[in-house]
């Protein structure tokens, strides 16, 4: 327990944030990983991977440019598994995931509703039945959906409080019109962007 509590003390200093924060944000706890295969999905630096490792957990972690989140030359990817991959053509056979996570990824930071839809669309088939995709934090990109998709003329007063709430409206409804079992399980608050709030979309395979 020493070795995982300095691990994710570096991932802080190194990140500004650690493993169980990012689990946290997806409304997950460690002990929800034990004897379930996991697949993190934009991964990044697989602060995930890297601590579940420490804990015996088996946490498979993709990105399709590892590059990308490297914040000084020397950072490595952690001796994990871990295989450069896209979210929409995912190497994996049918039914091999247990749990399908992304935290800060390609879901909800995609600017295409194609590009989600194919997301998705391979998680679930990499997903056992009764298996879960969690995503999160926060809305869906909004630049998925049109002005005109978003606000009337009359709306576009909106302030950003007004604007926010009508992205979550049109998220979650974009996703259930994908699958009608999605849901967005939400802190009381809605602080979406708060470091320590719980906003996330949820949907078991059935």
């Amino acid at each position: 327990m020493q070795d995982f509590e300095i691990l994710e003390k570096k991932q802080i200093e190194r990140w500004g944030k650690n493993a169980t924060e990012d689990l946290l944000r997806l409304g997950l706890e460690w002990e929800q990983l034990d004897n379930k295969s996991t697949l993190d999905v934009g991964a990044g630096p697989a602060l995930i991977g890297e601590s579940a490792k420490l804990k015996g957990l088996e946490v498979m972690s993709i990105d399709n440019n590892p590059k990308s989140w490297k914040k000084e030359d020397n950072v490595e990817i952690p001796k994990v598994p871990y295989i450069i991959a896209d979210a929409e053509k995912l190497p994996f056979p049918n039914e091999t995931f247990d749990l399908v996570i992304s935290h800060a990824g390609p879901f909800v930071n995609t600017y295409t509703k194609e590009s989600l839809i194919k997301m998705i669309s391979e998680a679930q088939r990499v997903l056992k039945n009764n298996g879960e995709l969690r995503f999160g934090p926060g809305n869906l990109n909004a630049n998925i959906f049109t002005d005109e998709e978003l606000f009337t003329p009359e709306e576009e007063i909106f302030s950003i409080s007004e604007r926010v709430e009508r992205i979550k409206e049109k998220s979650l409804q974009f996703l259930k019109s994908i699958d009608q079992n999605f849901e967005q399980i939400i802190d009381k608050d809605n602080k979406l962007y708060d470091p320590k709030c719980l906003g996330y979309y949820k949907l078991i395979k059935k």
